[in-house]
């Protein structure tokens, strides 16, 4: 087996999701294995920190930085947007 099937797996058990491979062969690859170990622990502080910028919640001004860069504005009030980037539905 691959690394980037452990990683997959992994990155599954990360989410909550079945991992498809025995525990105990998934957790003695890691400690074999110094790549996926880093890459583990990178994973697990890229969820952390994607769970608490989630709780503090999007400041206005993210938000509004945000819809610029996508090339949206002006939405408040239920306008919808003009030009190439609106969206029929």
């Amino acid at each position: 087996m691959r690394c980037a099937q452990f990683r997959t797996a992994l990155s599954a058990r990360l989410d909550g999701e079945p991992t498809g491979l025995p525990g105990g062969r998934l957790d003695g690859h890691v400690a074999r294995c110094a790549g996926c170990r880093a890459w583990l622990e990178r994973a697990e502080q890229l969820r952390g920190r994607v769970r608490a910028s989630a709780a503090a919640g999007p400041s206005d001004e993210w938000s509004a930085r945000l819809l610029d860069g996508l090339g949206v504005r002006g939405l408040g009030g239920g306008q919808a947007p003009d030009g190439p980037e609106a969206v029929e539905r």
